[in-house]
């Protein structure tokens, strides 16, 4: 892997070839651009073309999940928020992640832990269609 301060530049991660401490580190460092909103970061299990992925994102003590697989959206079955919620990638690109997709940070952290190693849709969540 490259340098840290590379990894927490990044938005993209293929958790096959990355550590998993390591994206975690990365993302609970990001810092948003823009006040109140948060990070947004997509996570593969692989590099094959169609490969299964989760958007995380992280804005202080919550924070957004997506899996997308096979052209279908899931979100959290137990998200909250009404209305879409400002994320942003670390350069700036303004990313509004679904409304129902927030859940606690500490969810999120989880979440991506678990893709890290099991390299499939995390368990740790329960997941409905978007």
């Amino acid at each position: 892997m490259a340098s840290i301060e590379d990894a927490r530049r990044r938005t993209g991660y293929d958790v096959t070839e990355t550590a998993a401490d390591d994206v975690l580190s990365a993302l609970r460092a990001a810092e948003p651009p823009v006040p109140d909103a948060g990070v947004v970061w997509w996570l593969y299990a692989g590099r094959k073309p169609r490969t299964p992925y989760l958007v995380a994102g992280l804005r202080g003590t919550r924070g957004s999940l997506a899996w997308h697989e096979n052209g279908e959206t899931y979100l959290p079955a137990d998200g909250s928020g009404e209305d879409p919620v400002d994320y942003f990638s670390l350069q700036g690109a303004h990313f509004p992640q679904p409304s129902g997709s927030e859940v606690s940070a500490e969810e999120v952290l989880r979440a991506v832990r678990d893709l890290c190693e099991s390299q499939t849709r995390p368990a740790a969540v329960s997941w409905k269609p978007a």
